[in-house]
C-alpha cells in the first residue's frame, strides 16, 4: 500500500509542538520578542542564533537552519524527513539530547575538509544531467549551459561512495557534508536530491557549497554547509564592476543574464564580508524589491560609499531569479541599471 506522506507530515505537525520538542532535545529556551531564543544545537553557537516562530518554524541566524519539527528531528536524529515523520506520527522523539557543540569563533576548513568539498563538488557536477536537475532548471529558467558554466551540479546515489574511495569520509563529516546516524549505517548524505552551487576559487576549486532544494516539500529551502559564508562567486568577477544580489538563485540568474555578479547569501552582511570588495570602483546593489530588501540595500550602500549604486528591479518583480522566467527579463534588468546609472 502507498503510503500518504502528505497526509503524515499534517499528522506529526499537528501531533507535535516544536517548542516542545526542541526542549525535549535539551536546548535552552527563552522568550525573544514575538521568538523563543536559544543557542543552535547545529553549530558552535556564541550567542542565541536559534529562534522559533509562532507559524511553527524554526531558522539560525548563525548557520542557516530551518525548518518545520520534522526537519528539525531529522537534523537531530540524522534521518531522512520521511523517518522523522513516522518518529513524531508515533511519538518516538524527545527523549534524547542533542551533544553541544563547543562554542567556537567561526573557523576556516582545513586542507582535507577542503579537499572533501571539492571532492563532493566534482560528483556532484557528473550529476548534472540527471532529470530531476535539469527538470527544476528548465522551472527556473536556468539555461543548462549557464548552469554548467557556473559548476551547478546535483547530489545523488554515488556522491559519498566517491568521499568513500578517496578516504574523505571523516573530513566530510566534520564539514557536514554528510552526518552522523544515531543507529543503522554510520552516515547519511543532507545534501541529496539538492542542486549544488558552489562558490569556486581562482583556480577553479570548490570551497563551500549550497544545496537548493528541487521541490516544494524538502525543508530547508537552501542547506548550507557550516562554514563562514562566502561573497558567493566573487573570485569569478573581473573588472572593476560587481553586481551584488541576495541569494544563491539570483546569483545564478544574474550571471545567466551576464551581470558580473556575486551574491551576499542574505541581506544583512558584516564589515569583514565586505573585505573582498575593495577592489571594484563600482558595486551595484540588486536586492529583493521587499522593504527589507530595499532597507538592506540602503544599509549596504551606505556602508559602502559613493561608489555604490542601489537598482531598483522592475516593477512586478520581487526578486533577480524572477527576470530569469521572463522573455525579455535580462533586457529589462539591463534598462533599470543604465536607468539608476544615469540619475546618478
Amino acid at each position: 500500500m502507498t503510503r500518504d506522506w502528505r497526509a503524515l507530515k499534517e499528522e506529526a505537525r499537528a501531533r507535535n509542538s516544536l517548542l516542545e520538542v526542541v526542549r525535549g532535545y535539551g536546548v535552552e529556551l527563552r522568550r525573544s520578542g514575538r521568538t523563543w531564543a536559544g543557542r543552535c544545537p547545529f553549530h558552535p553557537d556564541t550567542r542565541p542564533s536559534f529562534h522559533i516562530y509562532p507559524d511553527g518554524f524554526y531558522h539560525c541566524f548563525g548557520c542557516g537552519a530551518h525548518g518545520d519539527v520534522i526537519d528539525f528531528v531529522a537534523r537531530a536524529e540524522g534521518l531522512e524527513w520521511r523517518e522523522a515523520a513516522l518518529m513524531l506520527a508515533s511519538s518516538q522523539v524527545g527523549s534524547g539530547r542533542i551533544a553541544p557543540q563547543a562554542a567556537e569563533e567561526e573557523r576556516a576548513p582545513s586542507p582535507q575538509e577542503l579537499a572533501a568539498i571539492h571532492a563532493a563538488w566534482e560528483a556532484c557536477r557528473r550529476h548534472l544531467s540527471h532529470p530531476r536537475a535539469q527538470e527544476y532548471l528548465a522551472r527556473r529558467g536556468i539555461p543548462t549551459a549557464a548552469a554548467d558554466a557556473l559548476g551547478l551540479g546535483y547530489w545523488a546515489a554515488g556522491v559519498a561512495a566517491r568521499l568513500e574511495g578517496m578516504g574523505l569520509v571523516e573530513p566530510a563529516l566534520k564539514v557536514g557534508l554528510l552526518r552522523r546516524r544515531r543507529q543503522g549505517r554510520p552516515y547519511w548524505e543532507p545534501f541529496r536530491g539538492r542542486l549544488i552551487i558552489p562558490d569556486l576559487d581562482r583556480e577553479g576549486r570548490a570551497r563551500w557549497l549550497t544545496g537548493r532544494a528541487t521541490d516544494d516539500e524538502t525543508q530547508p529551502k537552501y542547506l548550507n554547509l557550516p562554514l563562514p559564508k562566502p561573497l558567493l562567486g566573487i573570485d569569478l568577477v573581473e573588472g572593476e564592476e560587481v553586481a551584488l544580489v541576495e541569494g544563491p538563485l539570483d546569483w545564478v540568474a544574474a550571471r545567466a543574464m551576464g551581470l558580473p555578479a556575486a551574491a551576499t547569501l542574505g541581506a544583512h552582511v558584516s564589515r569583514l564580508r565586505l573585505l573582498p570588495l575593495a577592489r571594484f570602483r563600482r558595486v551595484l546593489v540588486l536586492f529583493d524589491a521587499d522593504e527589507a530588501g530595499r532597507q538592506a540595500a540602503r544599509d549596504l550602500a551606505k556602508a559602502l560609499g559613493q561608489r555604490a549604486l542601489v537598482i531598483n528591479l522592475p516593477k512586478g518583480v520581487k526578486d533577480v531569479a524572477d527576470l530569469l522566467l521572463l522573455p525579455d527579463g535580462g533586457e529589462r534588468l539591463r534598462e533599470a541599471i543604465e536607468r539608476a546609472k544615469g540619475m546618478s
